[in-house]
């Protein structure tokens, strides 16, 4: 197959470049021919690297994350898509909240599928962001993927569809599954996030809990950047280490490995949470709020907790307490968690989801 890709913006290491990337190389490594297109060039070196394949032709615009403008955006992507009818594309695939995406689909020939893939909740207050073109985007695209089953039906009752589909995220495997052992039951627990640091993440609440009486038998770490959590924000707590951020998928693996719990507290709905996946590649538990898709990642019930997404804090460290003693008497399983990712959500069954489907509609 012939594929186009479209990414509006790439961060240096994130969960959408994992899975963009990663979909690019599994494609790429079955003989497909893929040509990539972004409008920033921030993407780090380890995703680039990922992406160096005689059978991947990358093309960015030359301009940090977040600094092109519209115009200088368009003006390159016009250009981009003049030379990319010249190729006969199988499939289309453009992604993220950017109306963009339809001069990407400009380069479709009669026989060309095109797929957008829309990655977060499509909740009521995202769909306030929605801007008039992206509204198109969502409205026309002939094939529209949902990153949870929760997403797909928030899709369907905002545009007026019924046949958005589910497939889930390419999501890196950054702990090899030959690492994985149970918990030492002599080792003091550690419970932490890896990820973005924003609000939403509910690292305001991870900060209060690290402080909290009840879960004074926990120490707490977190692994990420965010401009709203400079290292002093973690200062003063002698239970609560900063980490900083990392950039590389062994980084990532030590830091979970370190763990025995990740917690999301988010405080907004999600698509389906990465870091929750990423997690459960360690075999980990986790605590996370009944927000969006996270609910369907539930699958080894021992092994999560689903708190309700509309309570206070203290009421979310009830359910931190409830994993950490389930973790204490033995009742979570490392193996069990991974083997239910090893099923569901590792990089070969996932990549052979998406390139099915491409075939599919790319023959259909």
């Amino acid at each position: 197959m012939n594929l186009l890709f479209y990414a509006p913006q790439m961060a240096a290491y994130g969960g959408i470049e994992r899975h963009v990337c990663g979909l690019a190389a599994a494609a790429a490594a079955e003989g497909h021919t893929v040509r990539f297109l972004t409008t920033s060039n921030s993407l780090g070196p380890e995703m680039r690297r990922e992406l160096t394949h005689p059978r991947i032709a990358f093309f960015e615009l030359a301009r940090p994350r977040g600094t092109a403008g519209p115009v200088a955006k368009i003006l390159w992507l016009l250009g981009a898509v003049r030379r990319a009818r010249a190729v006969p594309w199988d499939v289309i695939y453009t992604h993220g909240q950017t109306g963009l995406a339809r001069l990407v689909w400009s380069a479709a020939g009669p026989r060309t599928r095109v797929v957008h893939h829309h990655h977060n909740a499509a909740d009521a207050a995202e769909r306030l962001t929605w801007s008039r073109p992206f509204r198109h985007v969502l409205r026309r695209a002939p094939y529209l993927v949902g990153c949870s089953r929760s997403t797909c039906a928030a899709l369907d009752a905002a545009l007026g569809r019924d046949d958005a589909l589910f497939l889930p995220y390419l999501a890196a495997c950054p702990v090899d599954g030959r690492l994985i052992v149970e918990r030492d039951p002599f080792r003091p627990l550690r419970f932490g996030f890896c990820g973005r640091l924003i609000p939403e993440k509910g690292i305001d609440a991870l900060i209060t809990l690290s402080a909290d009486a009840r879960l004074a038998d926990i120490s707490w770490h977190i692994h990420g950047a965010g401009e709203a959590y400079p290292p002093a924000r973690f200062a003063g707590n002698p239970r609560l280490t900063y980490h900083g951020a990392y950039a590389s998928a062994s980084v990532h693996a030590s830091a979970l490995l370190a763990l025995d719990a990740i917690i999301l507290l988010s405080t907004h709905n999600e698509g389906m949470p990465l870091s929750l996946i990423e997690a459960m590649s360690a075999g980990l538990p986790w605590v996370a709020t009944d927000r969006g898709g996270t609910r369907e990642l539930a699958t080894s019930p021992a092994d999560c907790v689903i708190g309700p997404g509309d309570v206070g804090v203290a009421e979310l460290g009830g359910s931190v307490r409830v994993l950490a003693d389930r973790i204490l008497a033995g009742t979570t399983s490392r193996r069990r968690q991974r083997a239910h990712y090893d099923e569901r959500f590792s990089p070969g069954v996932v990549a052979r989801l998406w390139l099915d489907f491409f075939a599919s509609r790319a023959t259909g």
